[in-house]
């Protein structure tokens, strides 16, 4: 029991994170509209942005699962796929997560970080505090999605048990948990879709350092 809990606590864990990312993205590139920093940043973006893809390709198939006629005739390949690909799906958080420091670091390097004007300085503090907590050195992001799929895969398994002997039992438990979790993730589409948007700016140019 708690399963479906637990799930809703890692939504919003990434809920927090995306959030405070999207507020940190909207003001930089308010105040810092072109140039050679405005378009590493936005690589940064896109980094995180894929991150959170993999929760949003991961879970589309959900809302097609809406009658018990619906469980009955797509439950099974649904929990088939989802079981073949989920533990490699969550390897790419961390991934992405890697790529983003990557180039965060060489953010670090730009001119801009020192600024004096006190929001973007108070912004800069912030995506620091961000990047160190929810990308790298506690990767909390790339943890939550982690612990979220590992604990769906558990909550799908009792379904397709119960789904054998009662497919209206299983329905109603399908469907309880996931009107729970699904204004959580209608934010997450809604930050990933600003996120994406963003990400569209991130070619780099060669640093000549």
């Amino acid at each position: 029991m708690g399963i479906e809990l637990d799930c809703l606590q890692e939504l919003a864990s990434i809920n927090v994170a995306l959030t405070e990312f999207s507020s940190i993205a909207r003001i930089i590139n308010g105040e810092i509209g072109s140039g050679e920093f405005h378009t590493r940043f936005n690589k940064i973006v896109g980094d995180i942005a894929r991150c959170v893809d993999v929760v949003t390709a991961n879970m589309e198939a959900l809302y097609k699962i809406d009658s018990e006629t619906s469980l009955l005739e797509k439950f099974d390949q649904f929990h088939a796929d989802y079981g073949a690909c989920y533990l490699k799906e969550i390897s790419k958080p961390r991934l992405y997560s890697d790529e983003a420091y990557e180039e965060y670091v060489l953010l670090r390097l730009q001119k801009e970080i020192k600024t004096n004007f006190p929001l973007l300085k108070r912004t800069f503090e912030r995506l620091d505090k961000f990047i160190d907590k929810w990308v790298t050195n506690d990767a909390w992001l790339a943890m939550a999605i982690d612990n979220l799929f590992k604990r769906l895969q558990t909550l799908f398994n009792e379904i397709g048990a119960i789904k054998k002997k009662d497919p209206e039992d299983a329905f109603l438990i399908f469907i309880s948990a996931f009107n729970d979790f699904k204004p959580y993730l209608e934010l997450i589409r809604q930050q990933y879709s600003q996120l994406e948007t963003r990400s569209e700016l991130s070619v780099v140019p060669q640093l000549n350092h």
